[in-house]
């Protein structure tokens, strides 16, 4: 299972179609540590292990960018979160969303979430983050591995200095838009992703046939999980042109920065997430963004 947010009715659906099409379920878009773009950038790093023990992390960082290495050694993909939760929340009542029907608490409006990383089996995978200062949570929300202790914490100190990082592109997750440019360059790139808003969201981005609007879209979900898909519409087997790329779930004002890369052709990025007390995906809300990919030079 993915990082709590992720399971409303709509993603499950969605990712579960586009795995009996043959694709592999929305990869997060984070690359294996140590042939990322990001280990260039020579930031501090955080390292954390996940065992079958627990989640082995330093005691304290400072605050500011660091880039967030997890390291996994169990047999399972680990969905390894740095957040914050309200006070009276615990990690159970946070992976008990994994079961949930779509509806989100209200209690998960006060969550944070800094970002987070899925490590392969026997893996690794980096991300970069702007933790700022406070006790955050190093979680594993992967509630399939038989993990010990899967939380611990992490004191962030001192005052954030402000990041200066070289971006191929700034993506803003704002109030229900994107802000993806018309055209994309082809390859690796580093992607630097703020939530604006203030309710959580995240993207899943989609090869696609050709460009859709955001009323396509809108109209060719609704359509495949009535059970009629649109003639010539947009629809999720239309996608299956290579694995999705994730954005991951970040909560109002949070910033993280990524490597992406994607091959020439059509995307279309959509947030699956709803409001919380709400089952409205934010795709019905008009979350839906649609770009072309061209070849480097």
């Amino acid at each position: 299972m993915r990082s709590a947010f992720h399971r409303t009715s709509v993603v499950v659906l969605a990712l579960a179609m586009l795995a009996s099409a043959g694709v592999a379920a929305a990869q997060d878009a984070s690359p294996e540590a140590g042939s990322s773009l990001l280990d260039g950038l020579g930031l501090p790093v955080l390292e954390v292990t996940v065992t079958g023990d627990g989640v082995v992390a330093p005691a304290e960082v400072a605050a500011g960018p660091v880039l967030f290495v997890a390291h996994n050694e169990m047999e399972g993909a680990a969905t390894v979160d740095v957040l914050q939760l309200p006070e009276g929340v615990t990690l159970d009542d946070y992976m008990a969303l994994n079961d949930g029907e779509g509806v989100l608490p209200e209690w998960t409006a006060d969550v944070v979430v800094a970002g987070y990383v899925l490590a392969p089996p026997r893996g690794s995978a980096s991300i970069v983050l702007n933790l700022a200062a406070g006790d955050w949570s190093v979680a594993v929300g992967e509630s399939e591995l038989e993990i010990a202790e899967p939380e611990t914490t992490l004191t962030v100190s001192g005052e954030a200095t402000e990041a200066t990082i070289a971006t191929d592109l700034d993506l803003e997750m704002g109030e229900y838009v994107f802000t993806f440019p018309d055209t994309l360059a082809a390859g690796p790139q580093i992607w630097h992703v703020t939530n604006s808003h203030t309710i959580p969201h995240h993207a899943v981005v989609f090869p696609v046939d050709r460009l859709y609007s955001a009323d396509e879209v809108a109209e060719g979900i609704m359509a495949e999980f009535g059970g009629t898909p649109v003639a010539d519409g947009f629809s999720f087997d239309a996608s299956v042109m290579g694995p999705p790329v994730e954005v991951p779930v970040l909560t109002g004002g949070q910033e993280i920065w990524m490597e992406a890369n994607l091959e020439p052709g059509f995307y279309v990025a959509v947030c699956f997430i709803s409001d919380p007390g709400d089952d409205t995906p934010h795709a019905m809300r008009g979350m839906i963004d649609s770009f072309e990919v061209t070849a480097e030079g």
